[in-house]
């Protein structure tokens, strides 16, 4: 049931036909994940935290950074100053915002080890980041455990979003047959992005969950919407099931089901940077490591918080996280990454 306060609160969207009281206690009773905290997954995440989402799940693993808040609407300067992980960040503002709901914040990265776990306590996940192997893995996680979740992506001044319901619409993997490589595919980083299309696609993720939720209105199910807010441009493509299918009618999960190595390393497409993550979560002590490190003069330490020790390892910035998962500046090689992280954690 509804409180005074929650009445008085969702008042405006309760008197909407399609919600009503009942619509308002589904969207309290559900539960959700948003993965990727970007500009498409700051604006749902607003969007739903406002409408009264009981549990919301933000997973990121990214810290905020200067160059995210023109677009990135939860964030701020002092964000950047402090090394804020972005869901943190977003849980801070967020609570604050709605303190009648449940929010977590999960600082991880989304692998074949953590996937699953993520995403199994909730009812729809929402797909907002920023490369397509995650992507697909999601997609595979969500066809083999039955959850629907909303996909979305904006470059420039244009953006897509479709909504997937494994067991009844076309998967990624239908549309998509093979994974694009990670320079195949133009990054915010090398185009450029308009601050309003991701917000839009966001937004557009947001409306399509609630619809969802309570049980109401035309989903975007095996089609795409696609926007131009350049041109004012908006326009709707349908796809099909593809009868082969890997994923969602042979039911194979490569990603998924992929053995990790010791350590996995990423080339992140268009950031010059390189990640790192143990294939084990070390629980590194981040006030201990930096201690060690200050005995090599080749290392400079420029911040220590809670979520991360930042480092400067001759000419490459360095940021590293309790558990282990490193991200190194300057350097597009996995080789010289790696070189890097060996100088830093002994495995």
């Amino acid at each position: 049931m509804l409180t005074k306060k929650e009445l008085e609160r969702y008042s405006r969207q309760i008197v909407f036909p399609r919600i009503r009281e009942k619509g308002q206690e589904k969207l309290k009773q559900s539960k959700l994940a948003i993965l990727g905290l970007g500009g498409i997954g700051s604006a749902a995440a607003l969007y739903l935290a406002s409408a009264g989402v009981g549990y919301i799940k933000l997973i990121d693993r990214d810290f905020v950074e200067l160059g995210n808040i023109h677009r990135q609407i939860l964030y701020n300067e002092a964000d950047v100053e402090e090394y804020k992980p972005k869901a943190i960040a977003s849980k801070e503002k967020l609570q604050k915002m709605n303190t009648n709901i449940v929010i977590e914040a999960v600082v991880e990265d989304f692998n074949p080890l953590t996937a699953e776990r993520m995403v199994m306590d909730v009812d729809m996940i929402l797909d907002c980041v920023d490369n397509a192997e995650t992507r697909f893995l999601l997609n595979e996680v969500c066809v083999k455990h039955e959850k629907p979740f909303i996909h979305g992506a904006a470059i420039g001044g244009t953006g897509i979003v479709t909504t997937i319901i494994p067991g009844k619409t076309p998967c990624l993997k239908c549309v998509y047959q093979k994974i694009p490589e990670p320079d195949a595919i133009p990054t915010c980083e090398v185009a450029g992005v308009m601050g309003p299309a991701p917000g839009l696609v966001g937004t557009i993720e947001a409306m399509e969950a609630i619809k969802y939720l309570v049980g109401f209105g035309n989903l975007l199910e095996s089609k795409f919407l696609y926007v131009d807010i350049s041109l004012l441009d908006f326009g709707i493509d349908e796809f099909e099931k593809d009868p082969n299918c890997l994923v969602c009618v042979k039911r194979e999960f490569p990603l998924l089901t992929k053995p990790m190595k010791r350590v996995a390393i990423t080339t992140l497409c268009g950031r010059n940077a390189v990640q790192v993550t143990p294939k084990k979560t070390l629980g590194l002590n981040l006030e201990k490591l930096a201690n060690e490190l200050k005995r090599n003069p080749e290392i400079k330490i420029e911040k220590m918080t809670p979520y991360l020790l930042a480092i400067n390892c001759g000419k490459y910035p360095v940021m590293i996280s309790p558990s282990g998962r490193t991200l190194i500046k300057n350097t597009k090689s996995q080789e010289e990454a790696k070189s890097v992280f060996n100088r830093i954690i002994r495995l």
